[in-house]
């Protein structure tokens, strides 16, 4: 069957090193929705952030924010799926005992539980500002749709065991960068997300391409047609697709579509 719904990864997958954008990879993109493909992005970020790369690929779709967890429609229409305050709270009080950096997220806001170069290297990566408040982010008034971890790579195993006993369940963990550890509610991941949107949009599981470079894809790449990994992916992605890319990041992804969908 023909590819008529590509799922994007952004942070090592349509990004590059930092926020780099292949010269040819916008290109690609439009020729796709030109030919009738439908282009979601599919993101740990929040929607803030990923449609604001959206306009600078040149786009428009669907957009598959914090790891599924929100997923905004071309017609403004969408869902939402949040921790459950108990866990948030549970993760929040650990996090706080610990000393573990938490950012939270709320709607389009990020809250951090501490002024630190963590937060700051993260809203220059998203392209988002924060806001300095550990109450809310250690304990929110509202299910959030994201918490993050960030901590050094060899703290990490700690970290992920610690919030899953604290949590008991009630989330799902991924990594996105080896130092963050993203945390949704438990069953929510980009691959239910793509599955309840290609439901959505009347397409077959068949009919579908996503393209990751991370962890947090390894459910959308095994549930597309065609699961495709990008040249930098990690071994378990790589080793999950049916393609591997010859090129990185970006250049991986039009060698994708250019291969798949047009």
């Amino acid at each position: 069957m023909a590819v008529r719904l590509v799922a994007l990864d952004l942070d090592g997958t349509v990004l590059g090193p930092g926020t780099e954008i292949a010269a040819e990879l916008p290109g690609v993109l439009r020729r796709a929705a030109d030919a009738g493909v439908w282009i979601t992005l599919a993101t740990g970020r929040m929607l803030l952030s990923a449609a604001g790369v959206q306009r600078r690929l040149g786009i428009e779709g669907p957009l598959l924010a914090y790891n599924g967890g929100a997923v905004r429609l071309t017609d403004g229409a969408g869902w939402s799926e949040g921790i459950p305050l108990a866990a948030a709270h549970a993760i929040g009080r650990l996090c706080r005992e610990r000393g573990y950096f938490l950012q939270c997220y709320l709607g389009d806001e990020v809250f951090v539980s501490a002024a630190d170069p963590r937060a700051d290297a993260y809203s220059a990566l998203a392209g988002v500002g924060y806001r300095v408040d550990p109450e809310t982010a250690f304990f929110p008034a509202s299910e959030p749709a994201k918490l993050l971890v960030i901590e050094p790579v060899e703290r990490q195993p700690q970290v992920r065991a610690a919030v899953a006993e604290a949590a008991a369940g009630a989330v799902s963990l991924f990594h996105s960068y080896p130092h963050y550890l993203e945390i949704v509610r438990a069953g929510v991941d980009k691959g239910t997300a793509l599955a309840r949107l290609t439901a959505r949009l009347g397409l077959e599981p068949a009919e579908v391409m996503a393209v990751g470079d991370a962890e947090n894809d390894l459910p959308m790449v095994t549930y597309a047609g065609i699961g495709v990994a990008v040249a930098n992916a990690g071994a378990v992605l790589r080793s999950a697709a049916d393609y591997v890319c010859e090129a990185p990041c970006g250049a991986g992804v039009a060698e994708a579509i250019r291969r798949f969908a047009l």
